[in-house]
């Protein structure tokens, strides 16, 4: 009988060794907690409850550890931005699968007591199971890292801005340049209408009747450089729109080649930038000028329609084609290299689809956003 209470009193001495051990313990973790500058929590992932947390939680939610133990799920309710609770919650219940050396990365976006947004860089790891295994309890330390998100995303943004102004200046640059040569072309052309164009005019009423074959290849010349100083300067463009100067374009020069076309314009704006038009029209020309040149084509389809924000052009014709060898090269050369110099200043996209004995088809997208 002596013998089983010292044995009882035995038991309850070690108890409580244990018990002001365990007390020892978390009051130095504790305090070992307090002192690391990162947020600390363990949770019971059983109930959706902080168990702990340190001091430096605390601070950023403005809540004591009681407070934040009794409001269990609405804790996390509360400070988790509502874009990132699911997949919270999510790498928590994943954490119920994992073996104990497991230690799960996730960063996620919380609101602090002033309502700010704070990214928070978080590992985790379980902490305690129970006598079958299941997971009872994991703890997770956090670091805010929200100075070096908005560090990255200012770099980020002044990348992009730097990116933009270059991207303005190489389109300031070439707008500059096509309109010098615009400019150079009108002066051109009314040299050879106001000069050269009289001058042969007035070499015809000099020539005799009799003088027939010196007044055809006159008759011809004339001809040529009107042709050409309409070429170089389409007053129909300035004057009617860019539906009715793709038109004549078309009729002057595929008629006479005797290629037919067929010519579809569907644009709800009336009239686009000056500066826009000018270079669709000259794109087309270029177009057109290969197709004779180089296609051997007897139909030709031109198609210029709107579609939302956007204007898509397409010409296709059912010439000999090109392989993808002669394709490559073709878009290295000056004809197509200097359309997509064009269309880069309207931000553009240029695409060629062509096969040999199949035709060519030119595919054009150009926002209107950027064009008007």
């Amino acid at each position: 009988m002596e013998k089983s209470k010292d044995l009882e009193l035995a038991r309850k001495e070690l108890d409580q060794i244990l018990i002001d051990d365990f007390e020892m313990d978390s009051l130095v973790f504790s305090k070992m907690a307090d002192a690391i500058p990162d947020m600390i929590c363990v949770t019971d992932i059983q109930q959706m409850r902080k168990i702990y947390s340190n001091a430096h939680v605390h601070h950023l939610f403005k809540l004591g550890k009681k407070e934040i133990n009794d409001m269990g799920l609405r804790f996390f309710e509360k400070t988790i931005h509502p874009a990132d609770q699911y997949h919270y919650f999510k790498e928590i219940d994943s954490l119920k699968l994992a073996n104990d050396e497991h230690i799960s990365q996730f960063n996620y976006r919380i609101i602090d007591f002033e309502g700010k947004v704070r990214w928070l860089a978080t590992k985790r790891k379980v902490l305690k199971r129970d006598v079958h295994g299941t997971p009872l309890q994991i703890i997770g330390i956090s670091q805010d890292i929200t100075q070096q998100i908005e560090l990255s995303e200012e770099r980020q943004r002044l990348i992009d801005e730097r990116a933009q102004l270059k991207v303005l200046q190489q389109q300031q640059l070439f707008e500059a340049i096509i309109n010098a040569q615009e400019e150079e072309r009108r002066n051109i052309a009314e040299n050879l209408h106001n000069e050269i164009g009289q001058l042969l005019f007035a070499a015809q009423l000099k020539l005799g009747s009799s003088e027939t074959e010196s007044r055809t290849l006159l008759n011809a010349a004339i001809k040529k450089v009107r042709e050409i100083s309409f070429e170089l300067t389409p007053v129909l463009l300035n004057d009617m729109g860019l539906e009715a100067a793709i038109k004549d374009m078309l009729e002057r020069k595929l008629d006479m080649q005797q290629i037919s076309f067929n010519f579809s314009f569907s644009v709800k704006t009336s009239r686009i930038n000056n500066n826009v038009e000018v270079i669709i029209y000259r794109i087309l020309q270029e177009l057109i000028n290969n197709t004779i040149k180089h296609a051997e084509a007897s139909h030709v389809n031109v198609l210029v329609m709107q579609k939302g924000d956007e204007l898509y052009i397409s010409q296709t014709d059912n010439g000999i084609g090109l392989d993808k060898t002669i394709l490559s090269d073709a878009k290295k050369g000056f004809g197509l290299k200097s359309i997509m110099n064009r269309l880069h200043i309207l931000n553009g996209i240029f695409e060629v689809f062509s096969t040999p004995e199949s035709g060519t088809k030119v595919l054009m997208n150009i926002p209107l956003n950027g064009a008007k």
